[in-house]
């Protein structure tokens, strides 16, 4: 198997400011490449930037860019596909932003109680952002002849949420994109793939969520097969998910009602 070297190359990550985007961020930076570090929280996300680059990885490994803003707007979608371009085109593209709307928008109530502006937000951060990325910045690639996509799936996008409900639909129609994609890019060698965690512990809540293997994942467990498929030994993956979730899939889980869920 190849060495993971990224020198040279362009990579866009969105989410960026914490939890798997943190963290594959800076290892993209650390293998050479430049990257665009992309999130909604601009002072977290220059923070992190600061101390990546003050840390000898901005210097040394090439340039780290912050891009603020919000993945539901398409205009600021552009504006990263603009310094992607500065640097020589968007040869990667992961896409970590996302979250449960129950939790990220504090509306613990039943599907059909939930405001319509949370069920806007759930899919639009969940599946738009991804789905305005890609097309932002798939043409680059394109042009480039090759590319990877790479979108971050989850769990409940097979188990479902009865409160949450977005999130697993929207995480459930990332299984479905990258396979459009993967046609879509084939001719050009560009790969499109998803990478679907169960629990990990970017939260302590996750520590709790049951898998075969009795324990959450760590973040670098699931960073690892990002930076894998984006690599060149995974030259021959796309169009697929890869579920990387300790067992949790494989066990039966009694489904908790939204009024369970609240206590």
């Amino acid at each position: 198997m190849k060495e993971i070297d990224f020198t040279g190359k362009v990579a866009v990550v969105t989410g960026a400011a914490s939890g798997m985007g943190l963290m594959t961020s800076h290892e993209f930076a650390r293998r050479g490449a430049k990257v665009i570090m992309c999130d909604l929280d601009e002072a977290r996300l220059r923070q992190e930037v600061e101390e990546l680059k003050s840390g000898g990885l901005g210097e040394l490994s090439g340039q780290v860019v912050p891009c603020a803003g919000d993945v539901r707007k398409f205009a600021y979608v552009e504006e990263a596909a603009k310094i992607a371009t500065s640097l020589g085109g968007c040869d990667i593209l992961v896409t970590c932003a996302g979250g449960n709307e129950a939790r990220c928008c504090k509306s613990n109530v039943p599907f059909y109680e939930q405001p319509i502006d949370v069920i806007d937000w759930g899919l639009d951060v969940n599946l738009k952002g991804a789905v305005y990325f890609a097309r932002a910045l798939m043409p680059q690639m394109v042009a480039k002849k090759g590319g990877v996509i790479c979108c971050l799936g989850s769990v409940t996008g097979f188990e479902g949420d009865g409160v949450g409900t977005m999130y697993g639909t929207a995480k459930s129609g990332l299984f479905n994109f990258v396979k459009g994609l993967a046609l879509a890019g084939g001719p050009h060698n560009v790969r499109a793939l998803c990478v679907t965690p169960g629990p990990v512990l970017t939260r302590a809540a996750m520590s709790g969520m049951p898998t075969a293997l009795g324990r959450a994942g760590e973040t670098h467990e699931l960073v690892d097969v990002i930076l894998f498929m984006c690599s060149d030994n995974a030259s021959f993956v796309t169009g697929t998910n890869h579920v990387i979730d300790g067992g949790r899939l494989c066990m039966y889980q009694p489904y908790v009602t939204p009024k369970e869920t609240a206590k």
